[in-house]
C-alpha cells in the first residue's frame, strides 16, 4: 500500500452478498488503505464497522482529504444513499476499471462472488462483453465456504488439501446435486482432500458451463474476487484453459478499487 496522503483522495465502497470492501486511493490512483468486513445480513452495519475502523487508523487530514465517494455490489444503491455518496457503478464496470488500473494487458476477467458469478471481456480496458449469473450457487464462494464447513477445514486449508489431488467426479449442474454426489463420495469413503479437489472442480465446470458457455477466454486472464485466494482453484482453472490465470494480491478488493477510481473521474480528475 502507498503512503503518499498528499493532495485530494477517493473512497470506494463495494457492498457485496457476503462482505463489504472499502478502498482510499490518492490522486495518482495509488491505494492507501483498505477494509474488509463479513456482511452477517446487515450491509448497513458492515459499512459502518468499515468506516468506523478507516476512522481509527488513518489520521483525521486524510478524513477531510477525501473528495469523492462512489459504491458498488449488490447493495450499491441503498449504501449510496444511507452515506449520500456521489455515485453508484455497476459491479462489472467497477472490477473491469481496477483491473485495467491494475494490469493494462488484461482482456479477460473471471470473477466468482459470494453468491453470485460474472465473467467480463475488455478491449484497450472498456467492457467489451460480460455475463453475469446470479440464479445458480453451485459456482460460487458461498458454496465453497459450505462444503469446507462440512469437511470441518477453513477455507485456507480447503486450498491446501486440494492441491494435486486427483478428485472423484461429481455433478457441476446445481448445489443439490453436486450435494448429493459428495455425500455418496463420503460415504463410499473418500479422504477429504479428494472431496475437497471434487468441490472446486465441480466449481470451475460450472462456472465454465453456466457462465464463460461458448464464449473464449482472451489472453491474459485475471482472475477476482475473494475467492480468487483459493489457489487449487485458480490451478484448476489453468488446467483446463490452458493459459496462465493471473491473481493480484488486491483480487478481494477490485470492486472497492474502482468504485474509487470512477469517483475520481466523477469528480473532474
Amino acid at each position: 500500500l502507498s503512503d503518499d496522503v498528499d493532495g485530494k483522495l477517493y473512497l470506494g465502497i463495494d457492498v457485496g452478498s457476503v462482505s463489504t470492501k472499502c478502498a482510499i486511493i490518492n490522486e495518482r490512483d495509488e491505494l492507501l488503505y483498505a477494509t474488509w468486513t463479513r456482511n452477517d445480513g446487515s450491509p448497513i452495519v458492515s459499512t459502518q464497522e468499515n468506516l468506523k475502523y478507516m476512522e481509527e487508523v488513518i489520521p483525521d487530514t486524510i478524513e477531510r482529504s477525501i473528495c469523492g465517494v462512489g459504491t458498488t455490489g449488490s447493495g450499491r444503491k441503498f449504501i449510496k444513499k444511507v452515506i449520500s455518496a456521489d455515485l453508484d457503478i455497476d459491479e462489472i464496470t467497477a472490477h473491469a476499471k481496477a483491473a485495467y488500473a491494475l494490469n493494462n494487458k488484461i482482456d479477460t476477467i473471471i470473477e466468482i462472488g459470494g453468491q453470485d458469478s460474472k465473467f467480463t471481456v475488455l478491449k484497450d480496458g472498456q467492457v467489451n462483453f460480460s455475463v453475469m449469473n446470479y440464479v445458480c450457487a453451485a459456482g460460487t464462494g458461498s458454496f465453497i465456504e459450505e462444503q469446507a464447513k462440512r469437511l470441518n477445514v477453513t477455507l485456507e486449508e480447503f486450498s491446501d488439501l486440494a492441491e494435486n489431488v486427483h478428485s472423484p467426479f461429481t455433478s457441476d449442474r446445481c448445489t443439490v446435486y453436486m450435494e448429493r454426489d459428495l455425500s455418496v463420495l463420503m460415504g463410499e469413503g473418500w479422504d477429504r482432500a479428494s472431496l475437497a479437489a471434487a468441490v472446486l472442480y465441480s466449481v470451475r465446470d460450472n462456472y465454465l458451463s453456466k457462465v464463460v458457455g461458448k464464449s473464449n477466454p482472451g489472453d491474459f486472464i485475471v482472475f477476482q474476487g475473494a475467492t480468487a485466494r483459493n489457489k487449487s482453484l485458480v490451478a484448476a482453472f489453468e488446467n483446463y484453459i490452458k493459459k496462465p490465470v493471473h491473481v493480484s494480491e488486491f483480487c478481494h478488493l477490485t470492486g472497492a478499487i474502482g468504485a474509487a477510481l470512477i469517483a475520481q473521474e466523477h469528480n473532474g480528475n
